[in-house]
């Protein structure tokens, strides 16, 4: 996929984006090729699918169509963020959200932290951390009204890590694939969870998310 068909299918799934969205998710696609021939950031057999693969992917977020939360003014955590995905492309087409990347691999958020810093957009940053750890510290104890995440971990860990990082009423979203009927029906027993939501990724003009079966699930916590 080339960056226009990209911004073709974002236009058709309600995220218009903007000549300077455009720019920045084009230079940073760049970017995160050049690191990934560095350390593995992504697969090496997906250089040439980034746009669809992964930044698309991450944008469906800020889709309203397949999204229903509203990103903007939020304070965000991305959980095991990788090469800054879905936190770097969300946080391009969302700017007035303020979006924290963590990762437990140094030379990951290093690399990240060098995209972040040349691409020169605020309000967004990389540390390295273990999610299961964060909220011991005061900073980030109950601070953020949502977390996402993408294909990091079975959502019933997911859920725990979040508790003690979301604000009362918080909300976790996780980029997945595949059959998640036992992953759902474990997480489902977990104390403290008001509802949690499987949305398969239905784009229009994109049909190969829904062949891969991926799906946004959405886990919404109770007070």
């Amino acid at each position: 996929m080339i960056l226009q068909e990209l911004l073709a299918i974002t236009q058709q799934n309600g995220l218009d984006l903007s000549d300077d969205h455009v720019l920045a998710l084009d230079d940073f696609a760049s970017r995160l090729s050049q690191w990934n021939s560095k350390i593995n950031l992504i697969s090496r057999n997906d250089e040439a699918h980034i746009f669809d693969r992964h930044i698309l992917h991450s944008l469906t977020l800020a889709m309203p169509a397949l999204c229903d939360y509203d990103f903007q003014n939020q304070l965000a955590l991305d959980i095991g963020t990788g090469g800054g995905l879905p936190g770097i492309p969300l946080k391009i087409a969302i700017r007035s959200l303020d979006i924290t990347l963590i990762d437990s691999t140094q030379k990951k958020i290093a690399a990240v932290s060098d995209m972040i810093s040349e691409l020169g957009i605020p309000g967004i940053r990389a540390i390295a951390a273990r999610a299961e750890e964060l909220a011991k510290f005061p900073a980030h104890a109950r601070a953020y009204d949502v977390i996402v995440s993408r294909a990091v971990a079975p959502l019933e860990d997911l859920i725990q890590w979040s508790r003690g990082l979301l604000k009362p009423n918080g909300v976790l979203f996780s980029l997945k694939g595949g059959d998640l009927s036992e992953e759902i029906e474990r997480a489902n027993r977990l104390k403290g969870i008001g509802s949690i939501t499987v949305r398969p990724l239905d784009l229009k003009g994109y049909s190969e998310f829904l062949h891969e079966e991926k799906k946004l699930v959405r886990a919404d916590f109770a007070g």
